[in-house]
C-alpha cells in the first residue's frame, strides 16, 4: 500500500477514468493525486478564497464530484457552500474557485455531492423546511436549484421523520445508475430514498439498520447496478457493534436485508463495490477498524489492513483502490488486494 502524509482530515475523494484521484478536506484545500506506476504525486490546489465569509475559518469539505472539465466540492456547516473550478489543460484547477451555491440557513449542513453526467449533478444535506435538502444542477454545476419538499400530491422530497438527517462521513449518501438516484439518511430514522427521474421526485423506503440514536443508521451506500445495492453504518458511539450495520437490496432499494450479522467488521463510514465484479467484491473502511474486503457481496469479510481511513474509491476500471483519512492518502492495486 502506498501512503502519502497530508495535513488535515480528508473525507471527500473521487477518482477519474484516467485513474487519478481528487480530494478535498478540512483545510479548505483541494488535491489532485496521480500514480505513474511507482510513485504517487500530489498537487496542492491552494486557494486563499476558500474560507467562510468571516475570512478566518477554512471551508471544511466533505463532498467532491469531478466532471470532464470541472471539479466541484461541498462544504459542511452553515453557511453551506458548493464551490466549482474549471480543470485546466495541465490537470490543475482554475483559481480562484467560484462559490456556485450558498445556503445561509442556520440549519444548513451539506453531506454529499454526486455527478450523474457532465451536465447533471446532485447534492444533499440535512433537513430544511421539513425535508432533506436536495439541490441539483443541469449546467455542469454552474448554477443550482433546490428540489422542493413534497406537499400533498405535489412532487419533490418526502417529509423527514423525527430526528432523521444524514452523516457527512465519506460523501457516500448518494449513488446513481443511469437515471435512478438513491439517497441515504440516518439518525432518528435511517431510510433509502429513490428517484427514477434524476432527482426530481423521490420515494422513501425503510431500512433494518440500527437507528433512533443521534449517531446511528446508514453512513454510506453504493449500487453495483440498477437492482443490487449495499448500505453500511452502525453506531458511531459503539464501533464494535456487529448487528444492524449492513444491509443489501436486490430490488433497487425498496426492501433491505441485514447481512453479516454478528461477524466481520462493525461500524464503517465508506462501502464501495469494485467495478467489474458483478456486485460481489467490496471494500469497507471506517476509522479505526482499517480495511475489510468481501468476495461474496458482503455476506462475509476478510480483514486486510489495520491502517485507518475514512473513505475509499475504486478507479472506474477496478484496477486500484484510493483511500483517504486523517492526515493521509493511500492507494492499493487490485492485485495487492488479492483480486
Amino acid at each position: 500500500m502506498l501512503h502519502k502524509s497530508l495535513d488535515g482530515s480528508w473525507r471527500a475523494l473521487e477518482t477519474t477514468p484516467s485513474g487519478d484521484a481528487w480530494l478535498a478536506g478540512s483545510t479548505g484545500e483541494w488535491l489532485h493525486a496521480s500514480f505513474d506506476g511507482q510513485t504517487t504525486t500530489v498537487h496542492r490546489m491552494d486557494d486563499h478564497g476558500a474560507t467562510m465569509p468571516d475570512g478566518q475559518t477554512p471551508l471544511h469539505f466533505r463532498g467532491i464530484a469531478v466532471t470532464s472539465d470541472a471539479v466541484l466540492a461541498s462544504a459542511i456547516a452553515s453557511p453551506a457552500f458548493i464551490q466549482r473550478a474549471a480543470i485546466k489543460a495541465n490537470g490543475t484547477v482554475q483559481l480562484p474557485r467560484e462559490s456556485v451555491w450558498i445556503e445561509a440557513d442556520s440549519l444548513a449542513f451539506m453531506d454529499a455531492i454526486l455527478k450523474l453526467d457532465d451536465q447533471t449533478l446532485l447534492a444533499m444535506g440535512d433537513p430544511l423546511d421539513g425535508c432533506l435538502c436536495v439541490v441539483h444542477s443541469q449546467d455542469g454545476g454552474r448554477t443550482w436549484q433546490r428540489i422542493p419538499c413534497a406537499q400533498g400530491d405535489a412532487v419533490g422530497v418526502p417529509a423527514a421523520l423525527p430526528g432523521e438527517a444524514a452523516f457527512a462521513a465519506s460523501n457516500g449518501n448518494l449513488s446513481a445508475q443511469g437515471d435512478t438516484v438513491w439517497m441515504l439518511s440516518g439518525g432518528g430514522a435511517s431510510r433509502v430514498y429513490r428517484s427514477t427521474d434524476r432527482g426530481q421526485n423521490w420515494s422513501a423506503f425503510p431500512t433494518p439498520l440500527l437507528q433512533g440514536g443521534t449517531m446511528t443508521g446508514g453512513f454510506s451506500m453504493d449500487f453495483a447496478n440498477a437492482t443490487r445495492g449495499i448500505i453500511w453504518g452502525g453506531n458511531w458511539e459503539d464501533k464494535t457493534e456487529q448487528h444492524g450495520r449492513g444491509a443489501i437490496t436486490r430490488d433497487g432499494g425498496e426492501t433491505w436485508t441485514l447481512i453479516a450479522e454478528g461477524i466481520g467488521p462493525g461500524y464503517a463510514s465508506s462501502v464501495r463495490y469494485r467495478p467489474g465484479s458483478g456486485g460481489m467484491q467490496l471494500a469497507l473502511v471506517g476509522a479505526p477498524q482499517g480495511l475489510d474486503l468481501s468476495e461474496d457481496g458482503g455476506q462475509t469479510w476478510r480483514h486486510f489492513s489495520d491502517s485507518a481511513f475514512y473513505t475509499a474509491r475504486f478507479t472506474p476500471d477496478g484496477s486500484a483502490l484510493w483511500l483517504a483519512g486523517q492526515g493521509k492518502l493511500g492507494r492499493i492495486g487490485a492485485q495487492e488486494l488479492g483480486w
